[in-house]
């Protein structure tokens, strides 16, 4: 070789760790890239891959990075880069693995062609990962399975061109025939009965043979027995009997159960950087309880997450279970291997297309040299998902190669920002109503959000245009201002009572104190009128309402939209009049307290409170528009509209509580398209805050005359949410638990937007 010239050749194998290229000066510039080896894949498609190009500095982590990215491609087993340092030509050698030419299967009959290549993870035109036939046979026999032949058998031929790196693969299959099971037989179960195993399993008597099932059955049963203290149980592999033409079979299952054991001691080993007094809090288990595995495994989570919350990242939580079978005792002692201490590097963001990078970056709450904190990872995911936009969030951690730092790669899916949408709804309150609306959630790319709105009907017409800046001057601090024009027909129950006009501009500034702690400053200016009353107490006439709104609202849930775990809570105080100018005077506070928590599955247990008072002053009379009022869609469901006051004209003091059981019914991008709730509503109105009963009831003056007694009242029923492209329906069925005798048994509520 020259004597100015030397080669360098590092291997990068499909698991290898990351490579390291130090023998050369790094001054260095690289003179070309070239790509050697590739026979199947064009070599316009690796070029788009590998980010180095001619005129680059040589950096042995740049391409260190493309050799990954051309492994992670998962076209190839291996790898290598060459450095040519008389020429300074990088040159990346890959060694291609097989790409299925032909996929084929023989002897299959009860499934087509297409519908087994579907189940296969093997492609035509894709490439054989090492591994996947035998994982793609499993598949297909759990398939086979699924339908009831059990018996099913397959076998594989592939065909390989060394030189074209090209494959035929054939599953040969052996469908057998449906088997039922003649009987289920067990044995060795003492504690329980025969009756109750064999009630927690799919594979009965005169069913269909499902393998799968059968398996899933024995994890099923073991868990149970685990969950209850026997820690030691086993289970035989199933004794699988079939007659002679192998169309029927008995199960059998032996069951060893061992002794059923209680939580003696709990200790703790090798932890430094947290004291057991920390430790010892997030557990779910405590001395005395009977053995669960379940808390076993949620101990161990939760004491794992406080490592990482500390930057932990790879801190290593083992039990360690001591059985003592003569006394049923056991300690559990957690031995944890802390590892290092994890920093953040750089983070990377792709999969931006419309959105500026910024604007994922503002919502991370982790800061390039910050320890990285498992919780602050998850908490800014869900502020990025949270700005409406984006489809889908995954992340990967990278080692860097330097030290303790780890690199952040997230990987966002952006979904439709914006779109014109028209449609027609039905709500109880404002019956037939159209719709016509263009919805924008991140203007020019920059998160900012704008909404143009027509909405008309029988007893609503409202024109409404909002924009809102979130990081004004790029600060955590939110801009907004509004123009609208409504008017609508007020009813309580079907009696008409007047109709209100307001026009007017509302503007906003919302700084952020914290992550879940935030203001809200709004001033509104609005020209009400009022006509066509049929009530006592409203006045007709114009007026000229000018108020502020101050509010603080601290909000942990974890995704906006549909959450499942956390709370929001906000105090607002609203002011008319008096310094601020106009014909309004009063101040209304509201507090308004909702909280998610998950439980079995997918389902969320929600409850929600708000209390409210308005007071008018400067000797102002109250307009009913300004009052309080509970009862109907949107307060306490299977009551009229507005009926749960003291007057059509409403009160100054209102109480509403709500429980729902919420579970999904249909999820698409981790948003809930249909969701089906089970509630509980609770509340009323006064005239006065000493008028005010917090207990459910009736007296005969509500019963029979329907004329408010000052109980709160109560109901319960069940609903549907349906998330439509243009708005949110809630259909609610409510059964009034106290229902004066001229009422409806049950009241159907159809309304835009969610309960809370």
């Amino acid at each position: 070789m020259a004597k100015n010239k030397l080669m360098i050749t590092i291997l990068a194998v499909i698991m290898a760790a990351p490579l390291v290229l130090n023998a050369a000066p790094v001054s260095q510039f690289i003179s070309a890239v070239r790509i050697k080896g590739n026979i199947n894949v064009p070599e316009n498609e690796l070029a788009d891959i590998i980010k180095t190009k001619p005129g680059d500095a040589y950096s042995p982590e740049a391409l260190n990075k493309d050799a990954g990215r051309l492994l992670e491609t998962r076209k190839f087993e291996s790898v290598a880069i060459e450095i040519d340092t008389g020429t300074w030509i990088a040159a990346f050698v890959v060694t291609e693995k097989p790409m299925v030419k032909k996929l084929e299967f023989k002897g299959n009959k009860k499934f087509s062609q297409e519908r087994l290549k579907e189940e296969v993870s093997v492609k035509e035109k894709g490439f054989l990962d090492s591994g996947s036939i035998e994982a793609d046979i499993k598949k297909l026999v759990d398939l086979y399975s699924e339908k009831g032949y059990a018996d099913t058998q397959i076998d594989h031929d592939l065909s390989m061109d060394k030189a074209a790196r090209q494959a035929v693969l054939t599953f040969f299959v052996s469908e057998g025939r449906k088997v039922t099971v003649e009987s289920v037989k067990i044995s060795g179960a003492r504690r329980y009965s025969r009756a109750k195993i064999a009630g927690m399993m799919e594979t009965k008597r005169k069913k269909i043979l499902k393998t799968r099932a059968l398996d899933e059955d024995i994890k099923k049963i073991t868990d149970f027995y685990r969950n209850n203290g026997f820690e030691s149980v086993s289970i035989s592999s199933p004794g699988i009997l079939y007659n002679e033409d192998r169309t029927r079979t008995e199960i059998t299952l032996n069951i060893s159960e061992g002794p059923q054991y209680r939580i003696a001691g709990i200790s703790f080993s090798g932890n430094t950087v947290l004291k057991e007094e920390e430790l010892r809090k997030v557990l779910s288990i405590k001395p005395r309880q009977l053995y669960k595995k379940e808390n076993i495994a949620l101990s161990q989570a939760a004491v794992a997450a406080l490592f990482g919350d500390k930057g932990y990242l790879q801190a290593e939580v083992t039990p360690e279970l001591t059985k003592h079978s003569e006394t049923g005792l056991m300690d559990v002692n957690f031995s944890i291997t802390e590892n290092r201490k994890i920093f953040l590097g750089k983070i990377f963001i792709n999969g931006l297309t419309n959105t500026r990078e910024s604007v994922i970056r503002r919502e991370l709450l982790l800061k390039e040299n910050d320890i990285l904190s498992s919780a602050k990872l998850k908490r800014s995911l869900e502020k990025i998902y949270n700005l409406g936009f984006i489809d889908d969030i995954k992340y990967d951690i990278q080692d860097s190669n330097r030290g303790d730092t780890a690199d952040l790669v997230i990987s966002v899916t952006e979904g439709q920002p914006g779109m014109l949408r028209a449609g027609a709804g039905y709500s109880s309150v404002d019956k037939l109503t159209g719709t016509l609306q263009v919805n924008h959630l991140n203007l020019f790319g920059r998160a900012q959000k704008l909404d143009l709105s027509w909405e008309f009907g029988e007893r609503l017409k409202n024109y409404e245009i909002g924009w809102t800046e979130p990081w004004f001057m790029q600060k955590p601090l939110s801009l907004g201002a509004g123009l609208y024009d409504l008017e609508r027909k007020q009813y309580s129950g079907n009696t008409y009572l007047y109709t209100s006009h307001k026009q007017g501009v509302r503007v906003g500034l919302g700084p952020r104190l914290s992550d879940n702690l935030g203001l809200l400053f709004t001033y509104a200016y609005e020209d009400v009128i009022i006509y066509n009353v049929q009530t006592s107490s409203a006045v007709a006439g114009k007026e000229i309402t000018s108020s502020i709104t101050s509010q603080i609202v601290y909000d942990t849930r974890d995704n906006m939209f549909d959450p499942s775990t956390g709370s929001r809570n906000s105090f607002s105080v609203q002011v008319a009049g008096g310094p601020l100018s106009g014909d309004a005077h009063f101040w209304k506070p509201m507090l308004r307290s909702s909280w998610f928590f998950p439980a079995v599955w997918k389902f969320i247990f929600a409850a929600n409170a708000s209390i409210g008072y308005v007071q008018p002053y400067n000797g102002y009379v109250l307009q009913p528009i300004y009052r309080l009022y509970a009862g109907g869609q949107d307060s306490v469901r299977g009551y009229s509209n507005n009926e749960l006051t003291p007057s059509l004209n409403g009160g100054t003091v209102s109480f509403v509580g709500n429980v729902e059981y919420k579970f999904p019914i249909i999820q698409k991008n981790r948003r809930t398209v249909l969701q089906g709730a089970v509630f509980y509503d609770f509340g009323g109105t006064w005239d006065k805050p000493e008028d005010m009963r917090f207990s459910i009831g009736e007296t005969s003056q509500w019963k029979q005359n329907r004329t408010w007694d000052n109980l709160m009242k109560s109901s319960w029923g069940v609903g549907v949410r349906l998330t439509t492209p243009i708005f949110p329906i809630r259909v609610d069925a409510g059964w009034p638990n106290q229902k004066p005798d001229q009422d409806a048994d049950y009241q159907v509520h159809i309304t835009v937007g969610q309960m809370f």
